[in-house]
């Protein structure tokens, strides 16, 4: 039997590397912080009328902010505006490429299937990462959406110093990839920034692999009940170092503790509305008291 991939053996090495990360003070720092930040969250529940109608509006935004950082990161010159138009259906952006459209719908509509896989408590596994993949990659020719690269496409990730999976390895690659994962008892945050720089070296589709992998980096995030994040596009050049750095370098502690840390950001920016809100309450009835 030949040797291993290099690819290989760090999928392999995933629950020591999640060990090493866990003694890691400054990854152990984010995880904690985040988890905080999941348990004021959780409780300023239940909401009223006022408070969830002010979530939901956040949350579409969001959705708008996450898809168009998420193509952006890709190359897309949709503006943030362009992207709220195509997700209200709307006018079309003038003189927009039609691929960039596709583009916006497919993630906003892979979104709303990793929330339905939430929902339903659905495992990962390839499956679920070929459905994903089907409807985000929209502006993919048809006959590769949801299908892994044919044998003889060697994909590259661009800037990087990354080799990908051969196409005759993808699978198994992802099938020990997912049982990593999901039997791991490593800390939630870690096995989704582990499975999403993994699933990125193997880079199993011809195109769409960064959108799809997001996907599924929130589609892990929120089956653990954290926010999901949206990874700013100018931080795209970062983000892909930090990738690089584990996929590459061996050094996985920066992209941990950027996940987690876009966990608190997301959390917090949520607690942040609940509390004005409830604030505002207070004062006005305060305010009511004191004319009494």
């Amino acid at each position: 039997m030949p040797d291993p991939s290099p690819l290989s053996r760090r999928i392999d090495a995933l629950p020591d590397t999640f060990c090493r990360l866990m003694s890691d003070p400054a990854v152990s720092e984010s995880l904690a912080r985040a988890d905080e930040s999941k348990r004021r969250l959780a409780g300023m529940l239940s909401l009223d009328g006022v408070e969830q109608s002010a979530i939901d509006e956040y949350r579409r935004d969001w959705l708008a902010r996450y898809v168009y950082d998420s193509n952006a990161i890709e190359g897309s010159t949709l503006s943030l505006k362009d992207t709220e138009q195509v997700l209200e259906g709307g006018f079309l952006p003038a003189r927009a490429p039609a691929r960039y459209i596709f583009a916006a719908r497919g993630v906003a509509d892979g979104m709303a299937y990793v929330k339905r896989f939430v929902d339903r408590r659905h495992p990962l596994d390839i499956d679920v990462i070929r459905r994903i993949h089907e409807i985000t990659a929209l502006d993919v020719q048809p006959a590769l959406r949801g299908e892994f690269r044919p044998y003889g496409y060697i994909a590259h990730i661009r800037g990087a110093a990354v080799k990908t999976a051969d196409p005759l390895e993808i699978r198994d690659d992802l099938e020990v990839l997912v049982a990593a994962v999901n039997g791991s008892d490593a800390h939630p945050i870690l096995r989704a920034a582990g499975f999403h720089a993994m699933f990125e070296n193997i880079h199993p589709f011809a195109d769409g692999n960064g959108r799809t992998g997001r996907q599924i980096l929130n589609m892990m995030l929120m089956q653990a009940g954290y926010e999901p994040i949206a990874i700013k596009h100018d931080a795209g050049r970062t983000y892909a170092e930090l990738l690089e750095q584990w996929q590459a370098y061996g050094d996985p502690a920066p992209l941990a503790r950027m996940v987690a840390n876009c966990v608190v950001r997301e959390q917090d920016r949520i607690g942040k509305i609940v509390s004005d809100i409830r604030r505002g309450h207070a004062m006005a009835g305060h305010a009511r008291g004191v004319r009494k």
